[in-house]
């Protein structure tokens, strides 16, 4: 019932953060304490949203521009550390490196959302009579059927793959001093490298990530 609640929640972000509402619902923090409470961990839950809060200010939205899910990031990783008996320094690394490499083709499922929407206004504009109740509707009905199957597809190839990598993990870490670090690293290189393109904001925080793997 946990896992119905938390995809039916999933459909709920993705139609706050592309389609309607703005209430804020799909801010990571956000996702991340109600997922939290939902799973019974709201620490680590909470710790996984700032870190996944401070990855929303690598790429800042301006006009058309679609941001990466970050939301995505935050509901996979919390679902992630709530099925798996995660203690160790490389599966909490781990885990973060797959949920954030598989935002980006979550983030692509939005554009192909958005080119639909515009299809289907562009095919009514054709007809001569734009029905905007109907349009409307289908734009939400569309992003919350995308947020329960995408954010729920995603989640569980991110569990696969992630099973089938853990082996290979071993030490223990501190999740809150693991999710300050990398705060800590986020926060410093936005601020000198904001105008460099989000591809390159993004592989550099891949380096730090598994160069902080590798230290730890």
């Amino acid at each position: 019932m946990t896992f119905v609640l938390a995809t039916l929640f999933a459909g709920l972000v993705s139609v706050d953060r592309f389609a309607a509402f703005n209430f804020m619902l799909s801010r990571p923090i956000v996702v991340s304490f109600i997922l939290g409470l939902l799973f019974g961990n709201p620490q680590e839950c909470f710790y996984i949203g700032l870190v996944f809060e401070a990855v929303g200010l690598i790429d800042v939205p301006f006009g058309t521009r679609i941001p990466k899910e970050d939301s995505f990031g935050a509901f996979a990783a919390c679902t992630l550390f709530a099925i798996l008996p995660i203690e160790h320094a490389d599966e909490f690394v781990l885990g973060f490196l797959l949920s954030i490499l598989f935002m980006f083709p979550v983030t692509l499922s939005c554009t192909i959302g958005r080119t639909l929407n515009k299809k289907l206004f562009l095919w009514q504009h054709k007809k001569g009579k734009v029905n905007t109740e109907l349009l409307l509707t289908l734009g939400l009905f569309l992003a919350f059927i995308r947020g329960v199957i995408v954010y729920g597809l995603g989640t569980c190839l991110i569990y696969l793959l992630y099973n089938h990598l853990h082996g290979y993990l071993h030490r223990h870490i501190n999740l809150f001093l693991f999710a300050i670090m990398i705060f800590t690293f986020l926060s410093g290189y936005i601020l000198r490298f904001l105008s460099v393109r989000s591809f390159m904001k993004y592989a550099t925080f891949t380096a730090g990530l598994i160069a902080g793997w590798a230290l730890l």
